[in-house]
């Protein structure tokens, strides 16, 4: 009988992302209770789904700063977004945020590797920060990206640091320091999860 409620227990905590029948190729919504109540570390579950799609995304850079394994979803990120295209049952892209004082900070991504994944993830985040409330501290590639897109960033220091609340510090340097796009005078760095001096840009409109 213990083992039999014990059996029942885990069937009842451990669930996929295809036990939510979200429907195929479009966004929904993901709650963070469900990520924090499906982690079990003899299974996978829903948290080691979207973990293994964080983990291809920031692979070649060293991993995301907040998510080092899937026991470490949800952390303070209480804004998920998933969407499923293709024919296999797991999610196959990702957007992650964060409700801040100014708004909806988009603080990290996820995909599967496959082409249309990495375009539907994109596409989804040139959506979100062209809305207002939304907004994002970007480098690399994905600021590239953004630029080319047209969407807008903030060129103000004082409202970036607003942004960013007062405890975390910024060294403002308006041009990029290789003199990459010219017409947008918005960079800065400032030190993030013990890492200083890296290099940002905000797109989106901060509240």
């Amino acid at each position: 009988m213990k083992l039999l409620m014990e059996n029942w227990r885990q069937f009842l905590t451990e669930k996929k992302w295809e036990d939510f029948d979200h429907p195929k190729g479009q966004w929904a919504d993901v709650s963070p209770d469900d990520i924090k109540s499906s982690q079990d570390p003899l299974n996978v579950d829903l948290s080691d789904e979207l973990f293994d799609l964080i983990d291809n995304a920031y692979e070649k850079i060293g991993g995301h700063f907040d998510f080092q394994n899937s026991g470490d979803l949800p952390a303070d990120h209480d804004d998920w977004l998933a969407l499923d295209w293709d024919e296999d049952p797991e999610p196959d892209a990702l957007r992650i945020g964060r409700h801040k004082p100014a708004g909806i900070k988009m603080t990290g991504a996820g995909h599967d590797g496959q082409s249309q994944s990495k375009r539907a993830y994109i596409e989804k985040t040139l959506e979100l920060l062209k809305s207002p409330g939304y907004y994002a501290e970007m480098s690399k590639r994905i600021a590239d990206i953004m630029i080319d897109s047209g969407v807008p960033y903030v060129e103000d220091p004082e409202l970036v640091q607003k942004a960013l609340g007062p405890g975390k510090e910024i060294q403002w340097l308006g041009a990029h320091p290789e003199g990459k796009h010219p017409d947008y005078n918005g960079w800065y760095r400032r030190t993030i999860e013990g890492h200083p001096g890296e290099l940002k840009i905000m797109f989106g409109t901060p509240k």
